[in-house]
Formats: structure tokens, C-alpha cells, sequence
């Protein structure tokens, strides 16, 4: 048995009011390659984080870790990188309507058909939970970049949050398409958390965003998901409240989460009040706790 540390990021949180208008701030490409955010993405501890560009929107941001040299000898925790889709970064910015956000994570060629696999993006609004689907296909193998429009997954897990075999999708849950009420498949690892999502008869399709998913297109030891998305294509009763976003591997040991406030009109579309789900995500983001967790390594 190992211990993991499983954190719960509450980021740093302005609203869309004070954010750089889309005229002034500088310009940012969806396109995996995140020198516009201000960080380098590299291999062998080459990576920097630390100072995400504030000329580009930049609502909030969070660097877990830049460690390479972990591998599958470490645990998915805090200060353990280089695992199977172990969080490193989330970045989010915000010009105009649109709302940017990156991530980095750890990642080995098996593209999470072994040990872990990537969960999709969890979101909360005002009145409901909102789902990006990552995408990736089947694992094994080097895997080459995905954009918006490209076959969804999901992956079933074992009980430490291992991928055991993959299974498809709905058809129209294609990488960077953005649901609300979807099922969510949480994490195995007590007391769990939503790591994958599931389109039923009453999910509606809110979006696509502009995506990039790099896999193994860019370096061996990472992958990045950068995606763009038109916040008046989210629910919001009343133009206003928080955003929260929230990304973490199957095992959901490791967990990246910012918070962003809207203050700017969106839309009038409703979606039906939020479950336990919600809950949770907003709970464990307001305190930022850190807790200890124990899974077994086969």
C-alpha cells in the first residue's frame, strides 16, 4: 500500500468584468502549443510553469507539478510527475466571451489503454454540470493529435483506477462536444469522484469547442489539452456566478480545479438543478482541502 495526496485546488478567482478585453490582450492559438500562455511544455524536467503570460486574459492557474523522472515507480500525488495522465498545470483565461483553457499532463505511449487513462473535463455553472468530452479512441501505441469533431472514449476501470479495456461512445460525443446532463462515471478510489462522461437520451448538446488534444505529437513525457469555448454557449439563469473546472485521471488521485467568476450576460437557457455532483465539486474547491488517500499498486 502507498499513500497518495490527493489535492483539491481552489484557484485564484476574478471576475469577467476586470478581465483584458479580446482587443488588448494577446492573441491565443488553439493548437497544443502553449509558448501563447507564457509556459514551455518539455521533456526531462524541462518544463516551466511558473509564470503563465497575465497579457493573455489569465483568470487563474496552477502548477502541481513539473517532475518528469517519476514514472510508474511513484504514486499519482502531489510532487510525483510523470505518470500515466498525472495533473501538472491548468491554466484559464478569458477574452470577451471566450473562455481558453489549458492543461498539462503526464503521459506515457499507451495513450491510457494501460495503467491510467484521461478523464474528460467536469464544469460547473450556476444551475448545472456541464461535460467536454477529451477524447482519444482506443489506447496502444503512439497516438497522433485530436481535434474537435474526433472519436470520443471512455475506459473501463479496475478497482485502483486501472484502464481495463476501452469502450466506445455514443457517436455524437466526439472529442471537444460540450453535454450537459451527462452521467458521470466516478473514480473507484473511495469516496470518489467524476472522472468520465456519459451522453444518455437527456443529455443536450450545449457546444463544440475548438480543441486540440496533442497526445504524443509534441514530446514523450506530456500531453496537452487546449480548448476555446464561447461562454454564451453556457447554461446560466441569470448571466452571472462561478465557473468551476475540474480535470483529474481515472484514478482521480490527482485533481486539477480553478474557479472563475462571470459577470457578464451569457445566456437565458436553463438546465436542471445540479446533483450530488455539484456538490461535491463545489464543497471540496471552497475549502481546498488535501487528503491522504490509499490505493493498492498491482
Amino acid at each position: 500500500m502507498r499513500n497518495a495526496l490527493k489535492p483539491f485546488i481552489f484557484a485564484t478567482t476574478l471576475g469577467l468584468g476586470v478581465a483584458m478585453s479580446a482587443a488588448s490582450a494577446s492573441a491565443i492559438t488553439v493548437d497544443g502549443n502553449l509558448s501563447d500562455w507564457g509556459i514551455t511544455v518539455a521533456d526531462n524536467n524541462n518544463s516551466n510553469f511558473s509564470s503563465p503570460s497575465t497579457t493573455i486574459g489569465l483568470e487563474a492557474s496552477f502548477t502541481e507539478d513539473q517532475n518528469d523522472f517519476a514514472g510508474d515507480n511513484g504514486y499519482v500525488g502531489p510532487n510525483y510527475g510523470g505518470q500515466n495522465y498525472d495533473a501538472e498545470f491548468m491554466g484559464v483565461a478569458v477574452q470577451g466571451n471566450i473562455m481558453y483553457i489549458a492543461i498539462v499532463s503526464g503521459q506515457r505511449p499507451n495513450n491510457g489503454l494501460s495503467k491510467y487513462s484521461p478523464g474528460d473535463i467536469y464544469m460547473t455553472t450556476p444551475v448545472g454540470i456541464v461535460g467536454i468530452e477529451v477524447g482519444g479512441g482506443i489506447g496502444g501505441g503512439a497516438g497522433g493529435m485530436i481535434t474537435e469533431g474526433d472519436a470520443g472514449s471512455t475506459y473501463n476501470l479496475s478497482s485502483n483506477g486501472y484502464t481495463q479495456s476501452y469502450g466506445t461512445t455514443d457517436a455524437a460525443q466526439t472529442a471537444g462536444s460540450v453535454w450537459a446532463n451527462a452521467d458521470w462515471i466516478q473514480d473507484p478510489i473511495a469516496p470518489g469522484s467524476p472522472v468520465q462522461m456519459e451522453i444518455n437520451g437527456a443529455s443536450t448538446k450545449v457546444a463544440d469547442a475548438d480543441y486540440a488534444y496533442t497526445r504524443d505529437t509534441d514530446t514523450n513525457q506530456h500531453s496537452v489539452i487546449e480548448l476555446a469555448l464561447d461562454l454564451t454557449n453556457l447554461p446560466d439563469e441569470d448571466g452571472s456566478g462561478s465557473i468551476g473546472i475540474h480535470w483529474s485521471p481515472s484514478c482521480g488521485n490527482d485533481i486539477v480545479h480553478a474557479l472563475i467568476n462571470v459577470s457578464a450576460p451569457i445566456t437565458t437557457t436553463e438546465v436542471p438543478e445540479p446533483g450530488s455532483a455539484l456538490v461535491w465539486l463545489v464543497g471540496v474547491g471552497m475549502i481546498g482541502a488535501m487528503r491522504v488517500r490509499r490505493r493498492k499498486r498491482s
